[in-house]
């Protein structure tokens, strides 16, 4: 089929490139045991509570789910002090991400936000016709919202801003992000995408729902795929004001998200002790992780997420190549413009460990060394 037959912004997408699968790197080099640290997937999988009912609620698998995930919208509006009504759950923040885009972006529209970034914001703006206007980061891998702010005009409809930032790891601080958004017209809908912000550590960081309850125009965006290990399941929501959230009812799907996926979500929610031991393994893993290998004389930014961003100072393919042969999946970074950068996801202690080593092994080859 030639492509004068296809929507005519079809042929300005750049088509998603996701992380090697594990399938995919067992048969090409003929291993049998994959580590997979490219996807930032939880290496713990769900809550044995979390699997327990999705089992359970397997066998109403002839049933259509409860279209509007009443149940998991009254946890979720209890556990931000918020109305159900608040909430929208749908099949995972891609897709959540791609709803604000059906519903918000006319053919001339702007939408403005920082690269590096998660490539769906640029996706969802050319699909509907919208004008994506890219803002360098900061030389620290931060959003330049200064920056952002010099790009908005009357035709500017929505701003992204993805915190924690993908592939970066970086935050913006909370009075910088409140300044500005002050600063953004009333005609332009913020949308923070926090799929990572459960990992941030910081006293007293402010999150999008308390911007949301000040009256800011802000959709908060998350997933059950990070933290709590439910990737496959396919679940994500957003949080905002009944009036943003109704264009997004709108465009959204009939039965979006399944029973399982539903099932395990309330009760990866209520398994408190199991999200207390992903994210203090987690922090044990970016603090060994950063410390052995910035110790190797790379380059790594303080990350706020369950990956890093790596400089290796030389061309990342080589390093990624020889990741591979040794049963290693990493995300190079090229395709973000970063050549000599990779983003590694933390994994189990153990997976950790043997990571560092063969790390260590690879650029002392690639140097030319003896690693004794």
């Amino acid at each position: 089929m030639s492509t004068p037959l296809w929507r005519h912004d079809v042929t300005k997408l750049e088509t998603y490139v996701p992380g090697k699968s594990i399938e995919e790197v067992k048969k090409q080099y003929g291993l049998s045991e994959i580590t997979r640290l490219a996807s930032n997937e939880n290496p713990y999988g769900p809550s044995p509570k979390a699997i327990a009912a999705m089992q359970e609620a397997a066998l109403q698998s002839h049933l259509y789910p409860e279209p509007t995930s009443m149940d998991l919208r009254a946890k979720l509006g209890g556990l931000y002090g918020i109305d159900p009504g608040q909430v929208l759950v749908s099949n995972g923040a891609d897709n959540v991400l791609m709803l604000i885009g059906q519903a918000y972006i006319n053919p001339g529209d702007e939408v403005v936000y920082c690269v590096p970034t998660f490539p769906v914001y640029r996706t969802s703006t050319v699909m509907m016709g919208g004008v994506p206007l890219e803002v360098a980061m900061t030389r620290d891998y931060k959003f330049d919202l200064d920056g952002m702010l010099a790009r908005i005009t009357a035709r500017t409809k929505l701003v992204y801003i993805c915190n924690p930032n993908n592939p970066t790891g970086t935050i913006v601080e909370s009075d910088d992000l409140e300044a500005f958004l002050r600063q953004v017209p009333e005609h332009i809908v913020v949308v923070l995408d926090e799929v990572y912000i459960d990992f941030v550590a910081v006293e007293g960081y402010r999150t999008g729902i308390e911007y949301i309850k000040a009256g800011y125009n802000v959709i908060s965006v998350h997933s059950f795929s990070k933290l709590y290990g439910l990737a496959a399941a396919r679940i994500g929501y957003a949080l905002a004001s009944p009036q943003i959230l109704a264009p997004l009812l709108a465009v959204r799907e009939p039965f979006p998200v399944s029973r399982m996926a539903n099932s395990a979500a309330i009760a990866s929610l209520d398994d408190v002790e199991y999200r207390r031991f992903i994210l203090d393994t987690n922090r044990e893993g970016i603090r060994l992780l950063q410390s052995e290998l910035e110790a190797l004389g790379l380059e790594i930014p303080d990350s706020y997420a369950n990956f890093l961003f790596i400089d290796m100072k030389r061309p990342a393919a080589p390093v990624c190549e020889a990741l591979l042969q040794a049963g290693f999946i990493v995300r190079p970074c090229k395709g973000w413009g970063y050549p000599n950068h990779i983003r590694v996801t933390v994994g189990s202690p153990e997976q950790n460990q043997r990571f560092i080593a063969e790390m260590k092994t690879i650029l002392y080859r690639l140097a030319g060394k003896d690693e004794s």
